[in-house]
């Protein structure tokens, strides 16, 4: 029998980062993988903002990420096409990852192939004191008992079968999750909504492409469902190709086949090498519970978005943040356990979120199908395609279902503005590409520029919470505060000053106001203003929010 206090099921990008987050909080990790080595097909390609915050947030090399990522001026937009050589129906910029965007996070949203991206998490994993990932590693089941999970598992590597205890295990094991079943937690929405096959193909498409980049083109010249992504021009693509299984079995879809549509979208006849052919079937499910006991679930086990939007992994990487810091705490005797609660109130509701959007993201082309003489889920109509893009009459009823799939790619609310508690249905209706930052209860605390060039959410220490103080509320900072959780001070103009005004002032706070913050800067109280009571309300908010009530308070002054 080996004790641990963590167990994590699964090692793609969610399972490490809960290394990386466990590390940096000095509670000791094991990474469960079965796999031998990292798998090769590209998967997914955006981290958003949020998640490269997270990133820096836990120390990981930003230089190393941006290294890896997609060239910029390759994966600024999503273009509408008949096939890669064919004609433009139109284009949209893809996310915000101009330099305005700057005004909201320090990193913009960059494009970065899957397993690139779990390559330098892996790399940096090399030599931490705390954690490490185990290949080879096959989870077989568990048994809960009261205060920890015993897991079976068989290492392949040396033939042992090996029963491990740990006090927390997570299911970080994707969307065909063995932690879920053994859990018995089931998912809830469609479980399919429809079946597609993802070709992973090698080629050089840089002349094909020319002066026509982008992250995405979504072919309308193929039939009703097939979409190209731009990996690396140079070298790395993905066609996603619709099928009905009514029709057509997986089965059909061999080399020949799979070359025969590769070519199609191309439209051209270039050198390429199919790499690899993979079903999947596309859902709408989130998981009905995210804790069961000591047994937590992050990730695509969580949940399962379509992938309009870019969502599934950027929520994941949230998940577990979200996660670890609380599960640390606990481990540190500075919160009970009845704060794990909370992990499944805050990130389901995002997951529910998001997963709406994701649907009305698929749902939003058939607008643009429609204008372009097509019906979803039908064969292509070549004759009714080539009379609506050659008819000037229909050319404003076409730009306008382009302009309608916006949101399908800018919902940088959605990304940064969610809000946890009481609060978080503030910005419900507004625009998903609308983002305004706000210093309340349950949102993520709003960026500012240090004068150093690095952001106040280079102020928010791992461990404990952090109060971050207008220049009068200095005061604070010397206070003996009657909790477990470590409270870090840090006060405009004595431990960081801003660019431009007052950063009080930009919170909407007054000059002894506050905030303190959580270890995923997302605001746990706010004082506008110190009052004589002011320490001790914080203090017994603080004790029944680490205690395990969700929302302590809206508000301290």
């Amino acid at each position: 029998m080996v004790d641990i206090p963590v167990l994590i099921v699964g090692g793609g990008p969610v399972g490490l980062m809960g290394a990386h987050l466990f590390d940096q909080r000095g509670i000791s990790a094991l990474v469960a993988e079965r796999y031998p080595g990292r798998l090769g097909a590209p998967k997914a390609h955006a981290l958003n903002a949020r998640s490269l915050e997270i990133c820096c947030a836990a120390g990981l090399p930003m230089d190393d990420i941006h290294a890896a990522r997609t060239a910029a001026d390759e994966g600024a937009f999503v273009r509408f096409v008949t096939n890669l050589s064919g004609q433009e129906i139109g284009r949209l910029p893809y996310e915000r990852q101009d330099d305005a965007v700057r005004e909201y996070t320090p990193w913009p949203l960059i494009n970065i192939q899957q397993p690139r991206f779990e390559r330098i998490l892996e790399k940096e994993l090399e030599g931490k004191s705390h954690v490490r990932l185990q290949r080879q590693l096959e989870w077989l089941g568990c048994d809960a008992v009261t205060d920890s999970v015993v897991s079976r598992l068989h290492d392949h590597a040396s033939g042992q079968d090996i029963t491990l205890r740990s006090r927390y295990l997570i299911g970080a094991d994707g969307a065909a999750s063995q932690v879920r079943d053994a859990a018995a937690i089931t998912m809830k929405g469609p479980g399919s909504l429809a079946h597609n096959v993802s070709i992973h193909f090698e080629a050089d498409l840089s002349e094909v492409v020319k002066d026509r980049p982008a992250i995405l083109y979504f072919m309308f010249g193929l039939g009703t469902g097939t979409v190209l992504i731009a990996y690396d021009i140079k070298s790395t693509w993905v066609l996603m190709h619709s099928y009905n299984p009514a029709r057509e079995s997986y089965d059909h879809f061999d080399t020949s086949t799979c070359e025969r549509l590769v070519r199609q979208a191309i439209g051209r006849d270039v050198p390429f090498t199919i790499k690899g052919i993979n079903p999947w079937t596309m859902a709408a499910q989130v998981a009905s519970e995210y804790r069961s006991r000591n047994i937590f679930l992050a990730g695509d086990a969580a949940h399962r978005f379509p992938p309009s939007g870019g969502l599934g992994l950027n929520t994941g990487l949230a998940d577990i943040e979200n996660l670890a810091w609380k599960i640390a705490a606990v481990e540190r005797g500075e919160a009970g356990d009845r704060l794990l609660n909370t992990y499944d109130e805050e990130r389901r509701y995002v997951a529910k979120t998001n997963t709406g959007q994701s649907v009305a993201n698929s749902m939003r082309m058939r607008v643009l199908l429609q204008a372009l003489g097509q019906e979803f889920g039908k064969d292509l109509d070549g004759a009714g395609l080539s009379a609506s893009l050659s008819d000037p009459s229909r050319k404003s009823a076409i730009d306008a279902a382009v302009l309608h799939q916006k949101e399908h790619f800018d919902s940088l609310r959605l990304q940064l503005g969610y809000i946890y508690g009481d609060k978080r249905d503030m910005d419900e209706g507004s625009p998903i590409d609308r983002y305004e930052p706000k210093a309340v209860v349950g949102a993520y605390l709003p960026h500012t520029l240090l004068d150093t060039g690095r952001s106040t959410h280079d102020l928010v220490e791992p461990v404990g919470l952090t109060l971050i103080a207008a220049p009068d509320a200095e005061v604070l900072a010397d206070e003996a505060w009657d909790f477990d959780m470590p409270v870090t001070a840090k006060i405009e103009g004595r431990d960081f000053e801003v660019s431009g005004a007052p950063w009080w002032q930009r919170m909407g706070i007054g000059r002894d106001g506050w905030l303190l913050v959580r270890p995923d800067r997302h605001i746990l109280l706010v004082g506008k203003a110190l009052t004589s009571g002011t320490a001790t309300l914080i203090a017994q908010s603080v004790s029944e929010w680490s205690g395990g009530a969700v929302h302590p308070c809206a508000e301290v002054a």
